[in-house]
């Protein structure tokens, strides 16, 4: 497809389907993390739309905090990434609340290889629904890659999506937050899709 094209705005049938999806796999993911984390969870797409995701100003507000930032590549008929980005104290605080028995430990060090290893188990489960959710809307066959585990400082997260932006070709983003209710904890999960999503989505509507 011309990129001309690809530039063009979406439909209300296509920004319909992609809200579908999107709230969809958020409502599937909440639910998962919510029964991972025994607590309750609810999703909120916050922004979604073509281009590159744009910056967001509430990691800048982090600072020098450290944040968690999973991301798992996929490819396919569709490439890109999806990213759980969560803030340090967060995982501490579902460390000392959450944390099932399997992921706990009395050494110090494997108790912080175990927090890394859950926070990518969520991860890994919410991406999974997202690629299901993407093949079962547009009919394309995705894979998805092992979690690669970051931890940045909060003022160094835009940088580092900026960068993925260009990585991925990024022409679909979505961001959303997953709020934790009693437990205050609310990771952001995001989607960079290259122009292929796109393309599907025009051809199909």
């Amino acid at each position: 497809m011309p990129t001309e094209a690809r530039n063009e705005p979406l439909s209300k049938d296509q920004l319909d389907i992609s809200k579908e999806l999107i709230d969809t796999t958020l409502l599937e993911a909440a639910a998962s993390m919510g029964k991972m984390l025994k607590i309750r969870v609810e999703a909120n797409n916050l922004d979604f739309g073509l281009g590159e995701l744009p910056r967001v100003a509430d990691f800048d507000l982090l600072g020098r905090f450290k944040v968690h930032l999973v991301k798992m590549n996929f490819e396919g008929d569709i490439n890109g990434a999806f990213y759980f980005i969560i803030n340090d104290h967060e995982v501490d605080l579902i460390n000392s609340v959450c944390l099932p028995e399997q992921f706990k430990s009395d050494n110090r060090m494997e108790n912080r290889q175990m927090k890394h290893g859950f926070m990518s188990e969520i991860e890994n489960v919410i991406a999974a629904l997202s690629i299901h959710q993407l093949s079962e809307f547009l009919g394309a066959q995705l894979q998805l890659s092992a979690p690669d585990i970051n931890i940045l400082m909060g003022s160094q997260v835009n940088e580092y999506l900026a960068n993925e932006n260009e990585a991925n070709q990024t022409s679909f983003y979505s961001r959303s937050i997953l709020e934790g209710k009693v437990v205050n904890i609310t990771p952001q999960f995001i989607w960079m899709i290259d122009h292929r999503f796109i393309d599907i989505l025009r051809l199909s509507t």
